[in-house]
């Protein structure tokens, strides 16, 4: 029988899907997308705004690899990322994939610059493998003035910025389920079925993925689990700084290591560019004060552009809760990170990366494909549940 759905309040009665999606990041639309392609019923539960949580804040990069490329231990990452960003290239010109058409593209290209003293290290990078059709010496008429100085080298890179939201908007299109604004409660979860209560009422799946970001603590602990077997944090305290001299896109490389300096990304808003700054300054400052990481952003600025002065701009600082899969020693996970929670029929799913999305769908699949046939009736009527609104990213949030 097809779930039934209340005729009124935003409330669903006993509705039964073959699986059960928590979160909706992009990790959990592109999952949605994916199981539905597959031919299962799939409902999606989002208890804030889709994209509200790691997807919102994001940069936007569509990292090619080329960021892991001074760092020897990261080659199963750049692999990653460049197989994930060719099925993003797929979905955003309609080869394959989801219906990616729609999404807003920031930049094609992006800059990456280093000075003296690192360009044979950066160099023997490039000529690698993995970066040859992916970096090359930028143009002049590419490298803004504030940019250009004397012994920086600056190269063109092939990584995509887009919209972070507009990737939700396209997905949550995509395919056809429910996407239900509603709180879980609790979690009953046998290898044959789930039971998720929430605000809204009860679903049953015969699978359940967990994608809710650092959400996944609270969902692992209805389940029994310890949140720290499974998940770590590396939070981030974000800058963004409104007042720049024109948009930028791009990483500061100054240290042989796979963390660029400054990660730099742009958008407009009437006659204002805002600069929205992460890489290494975002990472070290989560233990900064507010009024200190702005401080600290304003001084790598300074010496990344002689010549500029960022006193007269408007800044914030803002903090970023991240997940992901646990590591040995707590390091970044090379890849997504999808693990079955043994004894129940629930999935937990951390992507590392924006744009390893499409792997950490395609890992989930087939997890699902292995231990699930689609049920015959397990199928949507449109009801009157709530549907979640679209978040509005970090940097516009005003406190």
């Amino acid at each position: 029988m097809p779930p039934e759905m209340a005729d009124s309040g935003g409330m669903l009665s006993n509705g039964r899907f073959d699986v059960v999606i928590i979160g909706g990041g992009v990790s959990g639309l592109w999952c949605r997308w994916r199981i539905a392609q597959a031919g299962y019923s799939v409902a999606l539960l989002e208890s804030n705004s889709l994209g509200s949580g790691q997807t919102g804040a994001s940069q936007g990069i569509l990292h090619r690899g080329v960021k892991y490329a001074l760092s020897a231990q990261a080659a199963h990452a750049a692999a990653v990322a460049e197989e994930s960003a060719r099925a993003w290239d797929d979905a955003m010109t309609g080869r394959a994939g989801p219906d990616l058409s729609g999404v807003r593209v920031l930049a094609d290209r992006m800059l990456m610059w280093t000075d003296a003293g690192l360009l044979s290290k950066l160099t023997g990078a490039i000529a690698s493998k993995v970066l040859t059709s992916h970096v090359v010496p930028a143009e002049p008429k590419e490298i803004p003035s504030f940019l250009a100085q004397r012994g920086r080298s600056v190269y063109r890179v092939g990584e995509t910025v887009i919209d972070p939201i507009s990737v939700v908007r396209s997905l949550a299109q995509s395919a056809r389920g429910p996407l239900i604004r509603t709180g879980v409660r609790a979690i009953a979860s046998t290898q044959d079925q789930s039971v998720v209560s929430t605000e809204s009422g009860e679903l049953r799946a015969g699978a359940l993925v967990l994608c809710a970001g650092e959400g996944n603590a609270g969902l692992l602990e209805m389940l029994g689990q310890r949140p720290d077997d499974w998940m770590q944090r590396r939070d981030l305290h974000m800058v963004a700084a409104a007042g720049a001299p024109g948009p930028l896109f791009g990483h500061w490389v100054a240290s042989a290591t796979d963390k660029p300096r400054l990660s730099v990304t742009s958008a407009i808003t009437g006659s204002v560019v805002h600069w929205y700054l992460g890489g290494e300054l975002a990472e070290s400052g989560v233990v900064r004060p507010q009024e200190d990481q702005i401080a600290a952003a304003k001084s790598e600025l300074e010496i990344c552009f002689p010549g500029l002065n960022p006193e007269s701009w408007s800044f914030r600082a803002i903090r970023i809760s991240r997940a992901e899969g646990k590591t040995d020693a707590g390091k970044r996970p090379d890849a997504p990170v999808v693990r079955e929670i043994g004894g129940t029929g629930a999935i937990a799913v951390w992507p590392t990366k924006l744009v390893m999305a499409p792997a950490a769908a395609d890992d989930v699949c087939r997890l699902i494909q292995a231990r699930l046939r689609p049920v015959p009736g397990n199928e949507w009527i449109p009801g009157s549940e709530a549907r979640p609104d679209y978040a509005i990213p970090a940097w516009q949030i005003r406190e």
